[in-house]
Parts: C-alpha cells; sequence; structure tokens
C-alpha cells in the first residue's frame, strides 16, 4: 500500500516542531544575553521570535533563489507562505504542502504559537483521508527549563584567515507601507578560507520595522549560490481572523507525542 505523501510530510515537521521547546530554553537560559528575535515571515522565526502585542497583521511571505551559471543562463526557485499575528501576539503560519487541484483547496499545514498559554498547535487541513487531530506542544514559559551552558568558539583557535566584516546603514524606506531602516551587513572571504583561491566578497541586506517588529525584506547575494531574497508582500494591518488561531471545528486536540507515535505505528503498517 502506497504511503500518503502528507504522512511523511507530518512526521518530519513534527520532528522540527517537537524540538522547537529545546531551542526556545536554550534562548531563555543562555548566559550569553540574548538578543531579541524578530520575525521574518518564516516559521522557525514567528515561531522562536520575541511576542509582539498591539500589531496584528496578515501577509505572505514570498521567497526565491536566483543562480547564474557561467553561459549567463539563470536557475530561479521561488515559493510562498501565509503569515499572521493577532493583537495578541499569537502567530499563525500556514505552508502549503501541495496544490489543490480539480477545484480543491491547496492541502496546508498550519501552526499556531501562542505567547500567552505557552502552546504550539499544529494542524493538517484539506488533506484526504487525514485524521482530524490537531497536535499540541507545551512550550516553556521565558526563564524556565534547564539548557546546557552555551560554548562559545575561541577565534584564536581557528587558524585559517580570518573574514573581514564591515556593516553600513542604509537610511530608510518605506516598504509594504511600513517606515523600514535598513542595514548592509559586507564579509570579504580571504584567500585560503573555504579553498578559495581569491577573496570572495558576499553580502546581506536587511530591511526592519521597529514598530511592527518585523523583518519586512531580506537579501543575500553571494557569487557562490547566486541571490536569495525572502520579503513579506500583501501585508495587512488589519487584524485577521479569530478562527485563524484554533483548531477548526471537529478536530480532536492531541498531545504532539502522542500524535506521533500514532502516525509512526501507520507508516510502519503502510509499508508492510
Amino acid at each position: 500500500m502506497a504511503t500518503p505523501r502528507w504522512l511523511f510530510l507530518w512526521i518530519g515537521w513534527s520532528g522540527l516542531v517537537l524540538s522547537l521547546p529545546f531551542a526556545a530554553a536554550q534562548n531563555a537560559n543562555s548566559s550569553v544575553p540574548p538578543q531579541p528575535r524578530l520575525a521574518t515571515g518564516g516559521l522557525v522565526s514567528s515561531l522562536l521570535a520575541a511576542p509582539v502585542v498591539g500589531q496584528p497583521y496578515s501577509a505572505v511571505q514570498v521567497h526565491g533563489t536566483t543562480r547564474t551559471l557561467a553561459d549567463g543562463s539563470t536557475i530561479s526557485h521561488h515559493g510562498h507562505h501565509i503569515v499572521a499575528r493577532d493583537a495578541e501576539g499569537r502567530v499563525h503560519v500556514e505552508m502549503r504542502m501541495a496544490i489543490g487541484r480539480n477545484g480543491e483547496p491547496d492541502q496546508v499545514m498550519v501552526f499556531v504559537m501562542d505567547p500567552v498559554a505557552h502552546t504550539l498547535t499544529t494542524w493538517l487541513s484539506n488533506v484526504p483521508n487525514q485524521p482530524k487531530v490537531a497536535s499540541l506542544i507545551k512550550m516553556p514559559a521565558p526563564g524556565k527549563g534547564e539548557a546546557a551552558p552555551a560554548s562559545e568558539k575561541n577565534p584564536a583557535e581557528d587558524h585559517r584567515p580570518q573574514p573581514i566584516i564591515t556593516t553600513e546603514d542604509l537610511g530608510t524606506k518605506t516598504i509594504q507601507s511600513l517606515e523600514t531602516t535598513g542595514k548592509r551587513t559586507t564579509t570579504i572571504v580571504p584567500i585560503g578560507r573555504s579553498g578559495n583561491s581569491a577573496p570572495i566578497t558576499k553580502t546581506y541586506e536587511v530591511w526592519t520595522s521597529a514598530d511592527m517588529g518585523l523583518v519586512v525584506k531580506q537579501v543575500w547575494n553571494d557569487p557562490r549560490y547566486g541571490e536569495r531574497t525572502v520579503e513579506l508582500k500583501d501585508l495587512s494591518r488589519v487584524a485577521p481572523d479569530a478562527a485563524l488561531f484554533r483548531p477548526p471545528a471537529g478536530y480532536e486536540v492531541k498531545d504532539a507525542k502522542e500524535t506521533l507515535r500514532e502516525l509512526e505505528q501507520k507508516l510502519d503498517a503502510n509499508m508492510e
């Protein structure tokens, strides 16, 4: 019997989701003073970002890469997903698993992070023959839990040539009707550090809205890998529908570890 694609994806994402509480605990308990983490609209950054209240929004995060080949032709890849935040700081991230066919809606996986209840809930929507189950994980409250001390690398122990890193302010720019401030970081990788016979110059540009606590646009340029962009589009500051932040009617809420065990058993049965 063929194993449904959504089952593999669910188990894979569940593994990531189950690791998030440990990441949050390490951030909360590190001996190094934490820097505020801003959401970018991406899954992990949105779920681990510092909560922002009173600034609801919804948007589409668009990400893409473009690589130029030696003959001048290019290879491009693009994708997108939906993100929303309510006035209480709850975050909804909706990732498309498969495009709907014959007029059917897209198959999606939904993640909702609730910084008030310290929970992460995830479920599948529009997937044929799927269990109507929402998996819930309790996240550690700030300052709770235990984490191993963070180990820091000593640059003196790295005998390779060290990169030269400079930053510059790019001023302000309006993006998606938001006032943003920009910064560019330029890194020169010296000869020999990465097996390179000539210096490599790469840049990272970021535009941030302090008002919204959001990274609105990011651009990476590296001659080895091409250009990568991540930005928010179709941004609205209208409060999103409250229904986005709870499982749909008819879904049973279960502990995530229990759900994962059941799915692994189903996967084993399908492979027999």
